[in-house]
């Protein structure tokens, strides 16, 4: 071991200890994640391997499962192809979806907290890949890159930004905007394309139990929507996004309307 101008250098040049020992643009090794803050999320799973460790990649069929509710919570996982829906049951055996994940993003995160138990199932939809991380590595990962740690908590604050905004369309939107916006977020993770964006491996069923109301009502609009060109569906489902966006936008709007006071007369 040698020492360097910033730090202590092991024989190879690799910064081990100093005053940028833990920023990854001092180390010649690419970052493993960057540009949080500036909405350019980007994670390199193949830098968190070689810095980390702790890593398996592992490919699931549809039907199989990443983990189950109240199984002890040991690992992170991260999305790499595929789709993963997240359910609940309740006490009383009743299940909910409460959110379908696709490539990019991460589950299981309560892995972090000792001792904490799944809250949820994740289940595969679709075939997919799927690294596992092991809790030791996230955690040194967080410790030790500033970059990563910024990353991975833009992405949870994203995570529950988005479950507050399913909250309050339950309680305040109606059936039909609600499966509107549900819509829209699933098509962020299809198969962006000319006539549309293709969502996969989703039923009336599902979509039911994601918006809280019955398969005859979903069909209802289905095909309300099919109608005015906002999506096409037969064994997949193809959303026209900016036309289902120009509806909400319309819907928000005529909202406000009602809700604005007169002036007394």
């Amino acid at each position: 071991m040698i020492r360097g101008r910033k730090g202590l250098l092991d024989k190879h040049g690799g910064q081990l200890v100093g005053e940028h020992a833990m920023n990854p643009a001092f180390d010649g090794r690419r970052a493993v994640a960057s540009g949080a803050f500036e909405a350019k999320q980007a994670f390199d799973i193949e830098a968190f391997v070689a810095r980390y460790g702790g890593t398996t990649r592992c490919a699931f069929r549809a039907g199989e499962r990443l983990f189950v509710q109240d199984e002890p919570s040991k690992r992170l996982f991260y999305i790499q192809e595929g789709q993963v829906q997240l359910t609940v049951v309740s006490a009383q055996g009743k299940e909910a979806i409460l959110s379908i994940l696709g490539a990019g993003d991460f589950c299981g995160e309560s892995c972090l907290v000792a001792g904490r138990a799944r809250t949820g199932t994740a289940t595969c939809i679709a075939d997919s890949l799927v690294a596992k991380l092991d809790r030791a590595s996230v955690i040194r990962a967080i410790r030790q890159d500033a970059a990563f740690a910024e990353f991975f908590l833009v992405r949870v604050l994203f995570r529950a930004s988005g479950l507050r905004e399913s909250l309050l369309s339950h309680l305040f939107d109606s059936s039909e905007v609600r499966l509107a916006r549900v819509l829209l977020r699933l098509a962020n993770y299809g198969k962006g394309g000319r006539e549309g964006t293709i969502i996969r491996a989703i039923d009336q069923e599902a979509l039911a139990q994601m918006i809280g109301t019955t398969r005859s009502r979903v069909n209802y609009f289905m095909n309300k929507f099919r109608r005015l060109g906002y999506v096409d569906y037969s064994d997949s489902i193809v959303v026209h996004g900016a036309l289902l966006e120009d509806f909400l936008r319309k819907d928000a709007l005529g909202s406000r309307r009602m809700a604005k006071p007169t002036a007394a007369a």
